[in-house]
């Protein structure tokens, strides 16, 4: 839901676009031009999140091995200028960014689902690599979309307690070791459906690996939901 307060003050200050600076006119910093320019997930499988021609719902890697999640959703895929957007936001603290593509996903992820979790859930971040940033990327993104779907987010859900090395910079067979037992969970999520918010998904694996910590905490369903997933390399 759009907060009404949010229209009368863009309606006194229209804000400027993050892109091109212009004049918005809109209850969002960005045109509406550079917002359609954006790379938009149109075909996707169902599971895991990765572009996908349109006449598949689930790609070949998830039938036969299928991952601990139920539903991967992107609102975008990550090509430009979708990486510079989301490197302005979490490592150049430009958090005017973060809050456009969080504002956009959770209007795409209200479009396209009728049914939401019970509650969400960021991806933490390690203490050490949280005092370097200041800020924890996926929380910021996890309650404007719980703002705008009425649904509640724990911040404090689970902890990361090893610290791993960025997952980018690592094969998949890499990503895998280094992820693995990095996440704890002391929240009882008993019976309920959970979403994984998370920035950017590329192999899945760290999404996977928070997923069978939440669970093995009871939860019945885990979805996950992100700002952009990598396509196929």
């Amino acid at each position: 839901m759009t907060n009404w307060l949010d229209r009368i003050l863009y309606n006194l200050l229209p804000g400027r676009c993050v892109l091109c600076l212009s004049p918005t006119k809109r209850s969002i910093d960005i045109c509406i031009g550079c917002e359609l320019d954006l790379p938009f997930s149109h075909y996707a499988c169902w599971q895991c999140g990765l572009t996908l021609p349109e006449s598949q719902e689930l790609c070949g890697h998830c039938l036969v091995s299928p991952p601990p999640f139920s539903h991967c959703f992107a609102a975008f895929e990550y090509r430009p200028p979708m990486d510079k957007m989301i490197a302005q936001f979490k490592n150049s603290q430009q958090l005017a960014f973060g809050r456009v593509l969080s504002k956009i996903l959770a209007r795409q992820y209200i479009k396209h689902h009728l049914r939401y979790p019970d509650v969400w859930v960021p991806v933490p971040l390690h203490s050490e690599r949280l005092k370097i940033r200041g800020f924890n990327q996926a929380l910021e993104i996890a309650q404007v979309i719980a703002a705008e779907t009425a649904t509640p987010v724990i911040g404090r859900a689970c902890r990361r307690i090893k610290a791993t090395d960025e997952q980018k910079l690592l094969s998949r067979h890499a990503r895998k070791h280094n992820i693995s037992g990095a996440f704890v969970c002391e929240t009882d999520f008993q019976n309920a459906r959970v979403g994984i918010i998370d920035d950017v998904v590329t192999t899945t694996e760290t999404v996977a690996e928070l997923s069978r910590v939440l669970v093995k905490q009871g939860a019945a369903d885990v979805q996950v939901v992100c700002i952009a997933r990598t396509p196929h390399q």
